[in-house]
């Protein structure tokens, strides 16, 4: 009953995009379309992800497949190269614990506008700690939580340990611990918290390709995802995704995890996801 009031009280953007509610206190008028949205990103290294979502890089032309990307292309540039067009998308908080990934995302980003105080360099269990006890870390308006949650524990280069890693949050062996919520190989569940805490209208995590073959992990993983918020949110089924498929010149393999928020959706779409 609260869900159906509130779609009734706030503006949800016409189909076909998606139908994503806004925040009331923004002012915006009916019909009206905020001109950005954050995104909160985890596990965010040197930024690679955020950079994809933000656009307005340069590129070499050989690496875009026009027929899948023209719409994503500002303008040509010299020896080859074209400009991406910048999207709305405005990465508002990030954080890693790698002191090599923050200065490089430092490096990159603060040329773009933000700020260093959006990199923050504890870890995932740390600042949701810090939030449980009162600490406002995480911004209030998020759009998009995104998050490449670690892989070493999933992928076939590795010692393949899955839930069960030999390492905790900070990436220190533990020898004598026994792996727990807080061992690298289920931080996915943190990130989980954080979705509950900010409740984006959407989130994508992504993996290594190797989770998929790793016993029912793929499953176990989307199922948690889904009970956020009170099995809050729909998880699309986890889709393999080849870069070389969308013009990037690498042979690169990732499982990605899409969920969408069921309140920010409009029945007849909230129908149709959930027949899938």
């Amino acid at each position: 009953m609260r869900t159906q009031t509130l779609e009734a009280e706030l503006n949800i953007v016409q189909e076909p995009q998606l139908d994503i509610l806004y925040y009331p206190k923004t002012g915006l008028k009916p019909n009206q379309e905020k001109e950005t949205l954050n995104v909160l990103s985890l596990f965010s290294g040197c930024g690679g992800m955020d950079l994809g979502f933000e656009g307005g890089f340069s590129v070499l032309h050989q690496s875009i497949n026009e027929g899948l990307t023209p719409h994503f292309i500002e303008k040509k540039e010299k020896k080859g190269f074209i400009q991406l067009k910048k999207t709305k998308f405005k990465t508002v908080f990030a954080n890693d614990i790698l002191t090599d990934a923050r200065n490089a995302w430092v490096n990159y980003f603060s040329k773009k506008g933000h700020n260093s105080e959006d990199f923050y360099k504890e870890s995932i269990v740390d600042l949701v700690k810090m939030y449980r006890s009162g600490v406002n870390v995480f911004p209030e308006e998020v759009d998009v939580v995104t998050g490449g949650f670690p892989c070493q524990d999933f992928s076939i280069a590795g010692k393949r340990n899955g839930f069960n890693s030999h390492k905790n949050h900070k990436g220190q062996l533990i020898e004598k611990e026994a792996p727990s919520a807080e061992t690298r190989g289920q931080l996915y569940m943190w990130m989980k918290e954080v979705i509950e805490i900010t409740q984006p209208k959407i989130f994508i995590a992504e993996n290594v390709k190797g989770l998929v073959n790793l016993g029912d992990v793929k499953s176990i993983i989307q199922n948690d995802f889904s009970s956020a918020n009170g099995n809050g949110y729909i998880v699309l089924e986890p889709q393999v995704l080849h870069s070389a498929d969308f013009g990037v010149p690498q042979s690169r393999e990732r499982v990605i995890f899409i969920g969408i928020k069921k309140s920010a959706l409009k029945k007849s779409a909230l129908v149709e996801l959930e027949k899938e």
